[in-house]
């Protein structure tokens, strides 16, 4: 069956018609935007509705490039609606002057008696001196019945703009008649088609909300269902912009197509032509598809005009590999070094790469692993890595965290074989400490050897450090517990602590500080999991307080986590909020990548134990469930945020099918914490489906597990679901008899706390509002400011009143503040 033509839908923009309302406001109207942006279609539209208003549209062709052509045309155009004013115009003749501009506009005031709206389309005042000099002088008479609609590709001159700052003129720009990101959507909706999340973003991303490029991705999707490459707008814009640009314009404008964002300096540096801030500043003044952000002063191309650039790119004979060169050299020397592994890449100039991925922290080069690091090793030659052996060795370090520990171990023994029986290699012993460090990586189930490997290379470094290991690694993988990663056999969480305390330091020392504070968080965590909340939290400030000296962001991160449970477990609210607030305040201000920073599991587990549905991320898609094996340790605790969250939904068989992943996965390398957690939720799930014997059962596994070294908080924390269990048990187990009476009280807390505390929502003016009242304006004042009522003001705050249930403003504003409302 034939596709039928799909033939669009006018879509009409309320928020047009309501800004072109304003025509009336003002002597002068201007709409600049390129070509494409639905300028004359908007207002043609508007004015048909508005049938009492007179229309005189002039419109001006690229051919009529001076004063008299375009006075003549003024004139005819004129003649259908206003015959009289017609003869009149034509009879004087072109005004030079300010003397015949008077004339002129005498002439309006008495030949329009009715409310007039006189359009000049497709208007360019540089071709121009006379006109542009009446329609001026037009505006600051003001000429009651007589309103100026001009219509231009082009930026108004500074002198529209002068006009606008003295209210006798309104500019329009082209980012504001563009569709907006909903528009965009609504439009493709009323013409039958609904898209999908990703093709909203998708089809928004590449238009820009460019109208014309809009209607074509429409027609596209309805004959093809996709949104892969719109040709028609690039053809478009092909002819009606970059054919018409000169050939020195062309040539800068090609070059800069393969740089997605530039300031001028980089395009100068860059094109090597001097030329560029002046075709740049005319690209921006002819609304030529050209964006720019005054405060970051960068330049953005429109993304089809790229895509059109691009195309051309291929059909002529361009080093693009010198031009990749040089955008990677401006990176550089700007110290963004991620850009500029991207450009040289682009170039296939490795010794670069090698350069940059030898000069970066590990941490920053992570997210570039899988797009460049990783492809360029497999390209080049085994002598070319063993010239770079950091870099080679970073690679590995990847390889090992990221791809294939197996793959990883046999490729790191290869180049210990060329280096220990080669005596004479440049930096030997440097880069036999880098290989026993990774080793050490590859132990990472087995402490004792994972801490021989790290004596091994301080050894070989002779009190340098790593190049590799640094004090920007996350040390916890993403995990915002470390004793969670490490405990490994029942009752050996003490000996494990002080096997740490004992050896850590070879670590700290060949990475320059990583893992400082790391001591402290250990006891902490000890403490706190075995009930010892006042030495949890004294420990936990110290090791706050060492890793901000050496701003270990990973065990500041653990720190503040454990304080939070503390702080919860103590009921002092007030604490507790003020630690939830730091760790979001120190995730906003993270430079490293989100799966390694632990935060987002950190406030999953708090709002899971406290029952905070809402806000658990892993319902609002913000978690993403890994793959790469560093981060397996963080992937096996969002298991548990999993299953703190199917709890509170009430999904039982999900929950225990979760348990049964749970086991599997924390069996492996016998995480005890993690089967701890397993056996807990396995517990509540065979309470809710199976009943109590079931339940009791697997609680009991847990118990046995976390007696051996006394822990109790994962039980306490689990209290308000596991309490009738606790309870059957304390008869025939010491262990549920001494944590039933914490567990009681933290499920006493919980449900009168946390867990019927509800989420404030204010609307956008009652927050206004009570802003204004926390500064210490009075209710009058408000009224003032907002331009709104007294009684309105009143209104509102009684609204808010009532949603938090208080009476004044203190308490109001108090309150607001704890929640982190204001």
């Amino acid at each position: 069956m034939i596709n039928q033509i799909l033939k669009p839908k006018i879509f009409h923009r309320k928020r047009i018609n309501t800004m072109l309302y304003q025509i009336f406001d003002v002597p002068i109207f201007f709409i600049s935007a390129s070509i494409g942006y639905g300028k004359t279609t908007s207002v043609k539209s508007f004015l048909k509705k508005n049938k009492e208003i007179k229309t005189i549209w002039v419109d001006i062709d690229n051919e009529e490039n001076d004063d008299i052509c375009i006075w003549r045309k003024f004139c005819r155009s004129i003649k259908s609606t206003n015959l009289k004013l017609s003869e009149r115009f034509s009879t004087y003749g072109l005004p030079k002057n300010s003397m015949d501009n008077n004339d002129i506009i005498e002439i309006i005031r008495e030949e329009i008696d009715k409310k007039t709206v006189m359009v000049i389309d497709d208007w360019n005042d540089k071709r121009t001196l006379f006109i542009k000099s009446l329609i001026q002088d037009i505006a600051f008479e003001g000429i009651p019945n007589l309103h100026i609609v001009i219509i231009s590709r082009n930026r108004p001159a500074d002198e529209y703009i002068e006009l606008e700052l003295k209210r006798k003129c309104m500019i329009i720009w082209q980012e504001t008649i563009a569709f907006t990101f909903n528009e965009t959507i609504e439009f493709f909706e009323i013409n039958g088609i609904t898209l999908k999340e990703k093709e909203k973003k998708e089809v928004y991303e590449y238009t820009r909300g460019w109208i014309a490029a809009t209607y074509l991705a429409l027609i596209q999707y309805h004959n093809e269902k996709t949104l892969n490459n719109i040709p028609k707008a690039t053809e478009l814009v092909k002819t009606a912009v970059y054919d018409k640009f000169d050939e020195t314009t062309k040539e800068i404008i090609l070059i800069l197509a393969l740089v997605e964002n530039f300031t001028l300096d980089q395009a100068i540096y860059i094109t090597g032509n001097n030329k560029c801030s002046f075709v740049i500043k005319n690209l921006i003044s002819n609304n030529c598809f050209i964006k720019y952000d005054a405060k970051s002063k960068i330049y953005t191309l429109h993304p089809i005009l790229r895509s059109a650039l691009e195309e051309e790119l291929l059909l002529l004979n361009i080093d693009l590999d010198k031009i990749n060169n040089v955008c990677g050299d401006w990176h550089s020397k700007n110290f963004n070094d991620t850009y500029a592994m991207e450009y040289y890449y682009k170039a296939k100039n490795y010794s670069r790469i090698f350069d940059l991925v030898e000069k970066n922290n590990t941490i920053y080069l992570t997210n570039l692993w899988e797009k460049i690091i990783e492809p360029v090793f497999n390209e080049v030659s085994m002598d070319q890595k063993v010239n770079r052996p950091i870099a080679y060795l970073t690679y590995i370090f990847f390889c090992i965290n990221y791809k294939n520990a197996t793959v990883a171990k046999e490729l790191l023994y290869e180049l210990w074989v060329i280096y220990e029986v080669n005596e004479d290699l440049e930096n030997r012993n440097q880069v036999l400490g880098e290989i026993a460090f990774l080793e050490s990586l590859l132990m990472f189930d087995d402490v004792k050897k994972m801490f021989e490997y790290h004596k091994k290379a301080y050894e070989f470094f002779r009190g340098g450090t790593s190049k590799i290991a640094n004090n920007k690694m996350p040390i916890t993988f993403g995990s915002p517990h470390f004793l969670c990663l490490f405990h490994r056999k029942k009752g050996d969480l003490k000996a494990l602590i002080k096997h740490f305390e004992k050896e850590i330091h070879y670590f700290i020392d060949i990475s320059n500080g990583a893992a400082t504070g790391l001591n402290y968080l250990m006891l902490g965590e000890y403490f706190f999991e075995t009930g010892d909340a006042y030495n949890g939290e004294l420990f936990a400030y110290k090791a706050l307080y060492k890793a901000q000296s050496k701003d270990q962001t990973s065990i500041i991160i653990c720190s503040l986590f454990l304080l939070m449970r503390i702080y919860l477990y103590k009921n002092n609210t007030a604490e507790f909020k003020n630690k939830y607030n730091s760790l979001i305040n120190v995730y906003k201000n993270l430079n490293i990548p989100r799966f390694l920073n632990g935060t987002e599991i950190a406030l999953g587990y708090i709002n899971g134990i406290t029952g905070n549905l809402e806000d658990m991320p892993i319902f609002s898609n913000e978690i993403e469930m890994p793959t790469q094996q560093i981060i397996a340790p963080r992937a096996k605790m969002i298991h548990i945020i999993y299953a703190l969250a199917m709890i509170h939904k009430e999904s039982y068989i999900e929950l225990e099918v979760q348990v049964e992943i749970m086991l599997e996965v924390y069996a492996k390398n016998d995480t005890i914490f993690g089967i701890i957690y397993a056996y807990i939720f396995d517990s509540i799930a065979k309470y809710k489906l199976y009943g109590m014997d079931q339940a009791k059962e697997s609680l009991l596994k847990a118990i046995d597990l976390a007696e051996g070294d006394d822990l109790v908080m994962c039980f306490i924390e689990l209290g308000p679901h596991i309490l009738p269990i606790i309870e059957e048990l304390q008869e025939e187990n010491e262990y549920a008899k001494m944590v039933l009476a914490d567990c009681k009280k933290y499920n006493e807390m919980y449900g009168k706390d946390y867990c019927k505390m509800k989420k404030v929502e204010l609307t956008s003016r009652e927050l206004e509002i009570m802003k204004l009242i926390e500064e210490g304006y009075k209710q009058s004042e408000i009224s003032e400011e907002l331009n709104i009522a007294l009684t309105t003001v009143k209104k509102h705050i009684a609204s808010v009143y009532i949603k938090l249930n208080v009476n004044n403003k203190t308490v109001a504003i108090n309150l607001l503040k704890e929640n982190g409302i204001i």
